[in-house]
């Protein structure tokens, strides 16, 4: 068994180190487990062949020897008295299931045609549920934080008193729905400088309201975080006051590690805002599952434009600069100072009272001093007006865009992306104007190629490492034949639960490689073994199913044993991990009972072929009798001598 305990060693490596290598976000996630793996396993291996062996020799009882006939005899009487032991109960179902294997893979060995005629349906079949997209594609599932994030927008021009009854309401609705569900809600509303001219600056405006929500544990309620939000978009849409709102995910981290973003480039600001609201309307009304559209570019606001006149600056010594700074102390404030109390310290904000500076009348008659010391109007050194713009210009690539921002929800991101790109194809995008996916679905779509090229890296390992330990290519190509039924049982697995494969659950599949050829390794080494005995070979591969059958199911179930917990767990983050859980289980599970099947059968297939050519070339180079002629018996004799 040495050959088996080194290939399974070497395979687990030759699977894992490549995660180290991995590019790009998952690359950052995986690094260490593909260390953390790597490391433990060639320890574990060498703990196997060195100190397992010595503690078996010390705890393990020898059988014991009679060195009479009564003596014997007595022995066994006295065990036969024993009705609980192991070969008795346990011992007894687990020999039943080795014969009974043993007898199926004489009967598969038999008719090999139609085992591997049913393997390849069964393959086909249960691909069909990913071919025919009943199985989405996420980047990473959102994770049940007990948080939930609230912003709405009201009309412009809103007063800040309709603003917060607004937000009263809105606060008892939430009660109303969640119940004792909710801990706590937190709610802003308004700007920082109410009603000043300081506020046209500040991104939060009278009209808009900001609530974070804070609920119970996710195993401590009856509802999901996910179903919570959709409630209040139902109850939220039916008040006539709010104009636009998202409920999103809350938490620290802020957004979503599950959303489509949809970046719309162009230099003007009316097309691509017009563009991009007719598209947010689009998505809105024609993709279901498209939920919380959000445009980053904020609604143009009123802004008040200071152009100074060069020439009147010199005659006055002044420059732009200088007077710019003596306008914003007046009206923002200029730090003076600091006060400290309670071990607590404040700044001091120094500037004019709310009167003399909410108009563009009181700004144009701010007073600025010059070097000589005279004091002059604002309105004699630059013109003031006021223009709407907006608040902010985002770039990407030294270009203007903007981003709309879509949550799927009961849909995978590839759907969802699937249904925003038709609808952008039905569109008629003007030249100057680009549209591209990106955000998270981007991000998804390399992490997804990246997980290929690193798959087909494993395969092509695997197959070397196999090669390499067994001196023959046939032998690791008749194992490699488990790693389509670990595909199976992943889809199996998705389908049955409701789930979508995400980048973990892919990380999760590659995974999957390095474990079920583990079993094809013991049972194609033990059949080996066999054969190097002199056994047929029919019956070598029954002797070595039924001899290998309870370490087979023992790595296979030990493994799905130890994902359960991670596929099973309600606590709070674990939907990150669930998918890897389910697809080691899923996958594990079908390949461990097809493959205890297929791989013996098409071993008997490859191996009986061999078999046949090496006795052709025997029969080719056997001579059955060669009698070569004596020169000197050949000669004729003289008689007369």
């Amino acid at each position: 068994m040495w050959t088996s305990v080194i290939a399974t060693t070497l395979v687990l490596v030759a699977v894992f180190v490549p995660l180290t290598m991995l590019p790009g976000m998952m690359g950052i996630f995986m690094k260490e487990l593909g260390w953390i793996v790597t490391i433990v396993v060639c320890v574990s291996t060498t703990a196997a062949i060195t100190l397992i062996p010595m503690l078996s020799s010390k705890i393990l009882k020898e059988k014991p020897f009679y060195l009479t006939e009564q003596a014997r005899r007595e022995a066994e009487e006295k065990e036969a008295q024993k009705k609980f032991t192991f070969e008795k109960t346990i011992g007894r179902a687990f020999n039943a299931v080795d014969r009974a294997y043993a007898n199926l893979l004489r009967w598969c060995l038999a008719h090999k045609r139609i085992t591997l005629l049913i393997a390849l349906i069964f393959f086909v079949v249960s691909i069909l549920p990913f071919a025919f997209g009943a199985i989405g594609m996420d980047f990473m599932k959102e994770q049940d934080d007990g948080r939930i994030s609230v912003s709405a927008e009201l009309q412009r021009g809103t007063r800040i008193e309709e603003t917060l009854k607004t937000a009263r309401h809105m606060e008892d609705d939430i009660y109303r729905i969640l119940g004792d569900d909710v801990i706590v809600v937190s709610t802003s509303a308004g700007s920082n400088d109410d009603a000043s001219f300081a506020a046209l600056f500040n991104s939060t405006t009278n009209n808009k309201i900001s609530m974070t929500i804070r609920c119970t544990k996710k195993y401590e309620r009856e509802k999901s975080i996910f179903e919570m939000r959709e409630e209040l978009r139902k109850c939220f849409a039916q008040y006539p006051e709010i104009v636009n709102y998202q409920v999103s995910q809350g938490g620290m981290m802020g957004g979503s590690n599950n959303s489509l973003s949809v970046e719309v480039y162009g230099y003007d600001f009316d097309h691509t805002t017009a563009f991009a609201q007719d598209l947010k309307k689009r998505i809105e009304e024609n993709v279901p599952g498209a939920r919380d559209t959000k445009i980053s570019r904020d609604e143009d606001r009123a802004e008040l434009k200071i152009t100074f006149d060069k020439q009147k600056l010199a005659l006055h010594g002044l420059s732009g600069s200088a007077v710019a700074m003596y306008v914003r102390n007046r009206v923002n404030g200029m730090l003076a100072g600091y006060l400290k109390e309670d071990g607590e310290e404040y700044n001091i904000l120094v500037r004019l009272q709310e009167e003399y500076r909410s108009s563009i009348s009181d700004i144009e008659q701010l007073t600025i001093p010059t070097p000589t010391g005279k004091m002059i109007k604002l309105n004699e050194l630059a013109h003031i007006e006021e223009y709407w713009c907006p608040p902010t210009i985002e770039r990407k690539n030294r270009q203007r865009y903007l981003t709309i921002t879509v949550m799927p929800f009961q849909t995978s991101l590839q759907e969802l992306a699937n249904g925003v790109n038709a609808e952008i194809e039905k569109m008629e995008i003007p030249s100057e104007i680009h549209v591209d996916l990106a955000g998270n679905y981007k991000d998804q779509q390399d992490s997804t190629r990246d997980m290929m090229m690193l798959g087909a890296l494993i395969v092509m390992l695997v197959y070397i490492v196999m090669a390499s330990q067994f001196e023959s290519f046939s032998k690791p190509f008749i194992i490699m034949f488990s790693i389509p039924f670990a595909i199976s049982g992943v889809v199996l697995m998705m389908f049955f639960t409701g789930n979508n494969i995400d980048m973990i659950g892919l990380l999760g599949l590659i995974l999957l490689i390095g474990i079920v050829v583990k079993n094809g390794i013991v049972l194609v080494d033990y059949i080996n073994l066999m054969r190097e005995r002199n056994i047929p070979l029919y019956e070598a591969i029954a002797i070595s199913g039924q001899s290998r059958l309870r370490p087979v199911l023992m790595t296979a179930f030990t493994t799905i044993l130890g994902m359960i917990p991670m596929a099973t767990s309600t606590s709070e983050g674990s939907e990150l991990w669930t998918t890897m859980g389910l697809v080691v289980i899923g996958g594990l599970l079908v390949s461990t009972l097809v493959t205890l099947i297929v791989v013996p059968v098409l071993y008997g297939v490859f191996n009986r072929k061999g078999e046949r050519e090496k006795e052709a070339k025997r029969r080719k180079k056997f001579v059955f009798m060669q009698i070569e002629d004596d020169p000197e018996e050949s000669q004729p004799q003289n008689i007369n001598q």
